[in-house]
């Protein structure tokens, strides 16, 4: 469906939501369509654009208890299993889909993980605020490998490209204001993200958590809920975007950003905890609709490159929600 007022797609539950309160509504299908229409909307390529890929009616397909709450990160690591990290909670945990954990171990530093990671089916990545490092575990030992230190510096977000490349989001420990990014490549820092050519701070940092996502284009996307934004830089560390929400359909409430994830179409999926729904964001910074599923303040966010199947972790619940939200 699509909202004649604000000229967006929507789905089912934005529209009994009330955020679209006395609005017209018409269907996607019913939309007239010349022939030249159809020909411009396709790339040069024959590529069909994202807007045609998307379901009208983005639904939960399965969903699972993780048996805690505060449930943090999440992390796809199988055709049916993920990986589960909880704020205050040293323990991660890689469960199945009917919520049976099949592997399980304790952080060193006795603290919970800043982030989560996954490189491959049996290596986990994880951020130990407080000892300052990276550290690998592999599921087939059982083994815990230190990987990257820092000194003045402590580990945020982590996202694990490719197998030998890694980006880490660090906040200086004298000086809670700096914020920036090193991406590593086979083990070696390849380029350091902070400032813009004028010395601006390319991720303002106002404390508290911090989501980080790499997208096909490379672009380097990090979710900043307390400055309730989401800063995008190309792989060269220049500014692309800001994205603030939508504020069409957000009615009364803020923007309150959270987990972020890209999917092969090189979208943006936003976790949106305060309203309760996930905004996709094309690669261009182009707000193109909200997902609400009868989410409850959803945090944390994955794609399964396998399925194009999103994962959705609640804080509050514990629960995973799997969503279909491509035709």
């Amino acid at each position: 469906m699509r909202c004649q007022q604000c000229q967006i797609q929507v789905c089912t539950k934005c529209i009994i939501s009330g955020r679209h309160k006395n609005h017209d509504f018409l269907d996607i299908a019913d939309e007239p369509q010349d022939e030249s229409t159809i020909n411009t909307s396709r790339g040069a390529d024959g590529e069909i654009p994202p807007s045609e890929t998307l379901a009208n009616d983005p639904i939960i397909i399965q969903e699972f208890d993780s048996n805690n709450t505060d449930l943090d990160r999440i992390c796809v690591c199988g055709p049916d299993e993920v990986w589960t990290s909880f704020m205050y909670e040293s323990i991660i945990s890689c469960m199945d889909f009917t919520g049976k954990v099949r592997d399980t171990f304790k952080i060193p530093s006795d603290e919970y993980a800043a982030d989560i990671s996954v490189k491959s089916e049996d290596e986990l990545y994880f951020c130990d605020w407080k000892e300052k490092t990276i550290n690998k575990y592999n599921k087939r030992d059982k083994s815990i490998e230190m990987v990257i230190r820092f000194e003045e510096w402590t580990p945020r977000a982590i996202c694990v490209a490719s197998p030998d490349a890694i980006s880490v989001c660090i906040t200086c420990s004298y000086n809670d204001e700096l914020c920036k990014i090193i991406q590593y490549k086979a083990g070696r820092i390849q380029r350091e993200i902070q400032d813009d050519g004028d010395g601006n701070a390319l991720f303002p940092y106002k404390g508290g958590d911090i989501f980080l996502a790499e997208n096909g284009n490379g672009d380097i996307c990090v979710s900043l809920p307390a400055n309730r934004s989401v800063e995008v830089v190309n792989r060269d560390g220049i500014f692309r975007f800001s994205y603030h929400g939508n504020h069409d359909v957000r009615s009364c409430q803020e923007f309150a950003p959270h987990g972020i994830a890209t999917d092969r179409l090189h979208q943006i999926l936003v976790a949106d905890s305060d309203s309760g729904c996930i905004d996709c964001v094309s690669v261009d910074g182009s707000f193109i609709m909200t997902i609400c599923c009868d989410l409850v303040d959803p945090r944390t966010l994955q794609i399964n490159a396998q399925n194009d199947y999103l994962y959705a972790g609640e804080f509050s619940t514990g629960k995973i929600k799997i969503i279909k939200y491509m035709a």
